[in-house]
């Protein structure tokens, strides 16, 4: 009895301090589980949330697939050593370590095993530490893929803590409890390891219209809601990347749903009620429009140049955003590139993502390697001392990869402003109020303080004038 009593203890301590937890139960989530390989040698862990005939999607965290590899290898953890090639879907968000996500599907049937959607936790965000949860992953290291116990020891908002910590391998691998997805493994520090709550990652996946399940060869489709078309099923997907007739490059982001505006008690009053929006497919400009794109538009079209064109210099700010923009300036020179103006929910969406970021780039402050923002309000010289090349701040880009949505210039957009519009706002492409007295500009400038930087700051101005700071980008309706 007594060796029956250490062999116990000895078991029990293997699964809370990280051993592999063996046991013919997990089969079932094993099968839902992968090892993702880029070609820059970073290893990570994903797990299953879609399968369809001719398709399984995978979930990560976006810092597993960071560093350019849109095509990386995928291994399940019931077929080991069988690599097949995965296709990383526009819109991950690379930028944030902690709580960016990344969605890839593996396309075809060669290879494919007998994988497992694993199932989320269907009631709410029940999990308030204490819990004892399962962790599956990759530890790297010569290490084989392996099941591990872990306590959640706090959670806070949408983060959670889990202790103690765990190999960076296991990112992107799922937090189980009662074998129910509660989280995803996002990085670790200090001795724990971090994840964010199975929340955050079913509103990625809406941002793609995906619901998990699964979808029958004959179309039935079990657990699903809004599911992609079938068009987009076979791996025929719109590009992530175009060109607009002023030769700017455009992104896309993609149709689905985001939240827009803030909670109550955050932010400014006309940013409330924080609601959800869902909006088609559109491309938007990755880079703010430039002064050498806008002195192509006036050779073209005879228009008389902006305030401090005098001050311009093109060898030094060719690439520096085009300021002292009036709206009916920016609407003339979309149209004119057979673009247009984004709407206030469009600009949102492409600054924010789906997942509620306060920035571009995540929830920390701006900061000198964000953002352009902050400077002496002197005009004068406006383009040699205060602005910046757009594209200037990698750390600033949104989660679709656009440039300088916080600071450089405020933006013009093409609603009127409302200042109780959101109470009443459509939920699908919202198009803005009736005409009034101001348009709505967003992201913030270069002389302005780190608050209006937000994603979800409206700024309201007579739509006549030309400020030092106001300039613009453009968007179009994708096909």
């Amino acid at each position: 009895p007594f060796m029956v009593v250490v062999g116990l203890l000895m078991w029990l301590g293997m699964m809370v301090w990280g051993q592999p937890v063996i046991g013919e139960d997990l089969q079932t989530l094993k099968a839902g589980v992968v090892k993702i390989t880029t070609k820059t040698g970073q290893v990570g862990t994903g797990f299953i949330v879609r399968i369809e005939p001719e398709a399984i999607y995978i979930v990560t965290a976006a810092h597993v697939i960071a560093g350019g590899d849109v095509h990386p290898e995928v291994e399940f953890f019931i077929k080991r050593n069988v690599q097949v090639k995965g296709a990383v879907l526009p819109g991950a968000e690379v930028n944030d370590d902690l709580r960016g996500l990344a969605l890839v599907v593996v396309q075809g049937t060669a290879h494919m095993p007998d994988a497992t959607v694993l199932p989320f936790e269907a009631s709410g965000e029940k999990v308030s530490g204490g819990e004892e949860a399962l962790v599956i992953g990759h530890p790297g290291g010569g290490g084989d893929w392996t099941v591990v116990k872990r306590n959640i020891s706090n959670r806070v908002g949408r983060d959670m803590t889990l202790d103690p910590d765990l190999a960076s391998r296991f990112s992107g691998g799922p937090i189980l409890v009662h074998d129910h997805v509660v989280g995803i493994v996002m990085s670790n520090r200090d001795g724990f390891g971090l994840g964010i709550t199975h929340n955050s990652v079913l509103d990625y996946l809406e941002g793609f219209q995906i619901k998990p399940g699964v979808k029958g060869a004959s179309g039935s489709v079990e657990e699903i809601v809004n599911s992609i078309d079938q068009k987009s099923a076979l791996g025929h997907f719109m590009p992530s990347k175009r060109v607009g007739n002023d030769e700017a490059p455009m992104v896309l982001v993609p149709e689905g749903a985001f939240t827009m505006g803030s909670p109550e008690g955050e932010g400014e009053p006309d940013e409330y009620p924080q609601h959800i929006v869902h909006l088609d497919n559109f491309y938007i400009d990755q880079y703010e429009v430039t002064v050498e794109r806008y002195q192509r538009f006036m050779n073209v079209t005879n228009r008389p140049a902006p305030d401090y064109w005098d001050h311009v210099e093109l060898r030094r700010d060719a690439k520096k955003p085009v300021v002292a923009i009036d709206w009916q300036d920016a609407h003339d020179y979309c149209e004119w590139a057979g673009k247009r103006l984004p709407t206030e929910a469009e600009w949102e969406k492409a600054s924010r993502g789906t997942d509620k970021r306060a920035y571009p780039w995540g929830e920390f402050a701006p900061n000198s390697s964000t953002a352009n923002f902050g400077k002496s309000s002197r005009e004068e010289k406006v383009y040699e001392h205060q602005l910046r090349e757009v594209g200037s701040y990698e750390r600033g880009k949104s989660p679709y990869e656009v440039y300088d949505m916080a600071g450089n210039v405020w933006e013009w957009v093409q609603d009127w402003y409302g200042e109780h519009y959101y109470q009443t706002s459509p939920r699908e492409n919202p198009p803005g109020p009736p005409p009034g007295e101001f348009k709505v500009l967003r992201g913030g400038s270069w002389d302005f303080v780190p608050k209006v930087l937000r994603t979800a700051y409206r700024f309201r101005f007579d739509p006549k004038a030309r400020l030092a700071s106001f300039g613009f980008r453009c968007a179009q309706n994708a096909p």
